[in-house]
């Protein structure tokens, strides 16, 4: 079984080709009318980012048919059941790399944003990169300890970021503007070989 979004859809009336798209790419679907009246007929309701799942036989394509642009484009699924699991409006901007949409429709719509192949890489990409970094420190005897990003205010003359505590009213959380005291405290305390990132605990003032 096949689910995800649809990402393109061709209406040719007696066969409907439909790309679902998922985190590992696209992959083409194939509704013929004369074999399934039923599911041809459900899959001309389909729309794009309509979420689906599709169950069916794996085929080749054709020599003539071939699509060097996906990973999959060599074969395609003859879809034998069609499951419309969550219907979607237009959506706010297309979900192909090349169409240019500008920054500020790109945040407003973020969970759209994210959809798209391009982001999608990219977070893949950064998180593969992170594993192999931390997967190499700790081989390396590294520990990896989070240390806090909102902290008790400390007098250095600048001007503090202060966020309200409602738990406890009058005293505030700030960010750390000298973070070489978890440093400090960190190797005071035996860990000679650490990396450190930040955590959602608090100190407050």
């Amino acid at each position: 079984m096949l689910m995800g979004w649809v990402h393109r859809r061709r209406d040719l009336g007696g066969v409907i080709f439909l790309h679902l798209r998922d985190r590992d790419g696209v992959t083409q679907l194939v509704f013929h009318e004369d074999q399934d009246p039923v599911v041809h007929q459900k899959a001309g309701l389909v729309r794009p980012e309509y979420v689906i799942a599709v169950e069916g036989k794996v085929a080749l394509r054709t020599p003539a048919t071939v699509n060097s642009t996906i990973a999959t484009g060599e074969v395609e699924v003859v879809a034998e059941t069609v499951w419309i699991l969550n219907e979607s409006r237009t959506p706010p901007f297309p979900m192909e790399d090349a169409v240019d949409v500008a920054e500020d429709v790109r945040l407003k719509y973020r969970y759209v944003d994210l959809r798209r192949p391009r982001m999608q890489r990219n977070i893949i990409l950064r998180s593969k990169i992170s594993f192999a970094v931390r997967e190499y420190m700790h081989s390396q005897g590294f520990l990896e300890i989070e240390t806090p990003f909102m902290t008790r205010s400390t007098p250095e003359g600048a001007r503090d970021y202060l966020v309200p505590s409602r738990v406890q009213p009058g005293s505030f959380y700030a960010l750390p503007q000298s973070p070489q005291i978890f440093k400090q405290l960190l190797m005071v305390s035996g860990f000679e070989k650490y990396s450190r990132s930040c955590a959602a605990s608090a100190t407050k003032t």
